[in-house]
């Protein structure tokens, strides 16, 4: 008897365990991508001068850590997209007066520079997240930011 060479023999039964194995292999590949929105919208009161950057955060490492962070240059088009993950965020600007790309900030607090949040902040503290932040479940088109 020769011996045989090239692929094993698979069963009905292994043929049938390797293909369900599979199709839930990729059901589950599905469903671990989550659906993502757009947010969306223009600076306002920006003076076209100054670079602009606007900057996406969750709760987790709010002011300290951003999830993304986008830089618009002077005379462009003042306008920003980020795709999210449904959930609560915050979108923050500034207008960077001094070229060193951060916020500056007097001692007691008040930023030096031009400054919003998409959801507006009128406080006379530091921003918590759950004062500037909104709930995102489908495309939000109009996160516009005011800076003042």
């Amino acid at each position: 008897m020769k011996p045989r060479i090239g692929m094993p023999r698979i069963s009905a039964v292994g043929l049938s365990v390797a293909l369900t194995f599979f199709a839930l292999f990729a059901a589950r590949i599905g469903a671990a991508t989550p659906e993502t929105f757009k947010v969306a919208g223009r600076l306002l009161g920006a003076s076209g001068k100054n670079a602009v950057y606007v900057t996406l955060w969750q709760a987790d490492g709010f002011l300290t850590k951003p999830v993304r962070e986008i830089k618009i240059e002077p005379g462009a088009e003042p306008v920003f997209h980020f795709a999210v993950i449904k959930g609560r965020w915050a979108v923050s600007a500034y207008e960077d007066r001094n070229s060193n790309g951060k916020l500056d900030m007097w001692w007691f607090g008040p930023p030096k520079e031009p400054s919003g949040f998409w959801r507006p902040f009128n406080g006379h503290h530091k921003p918590r997240f759950d004062e500037v932040a909104q709930p995102v479940d489908k495309d939000i088109l109009d996160a516009d930011i005011t800076l003042k």
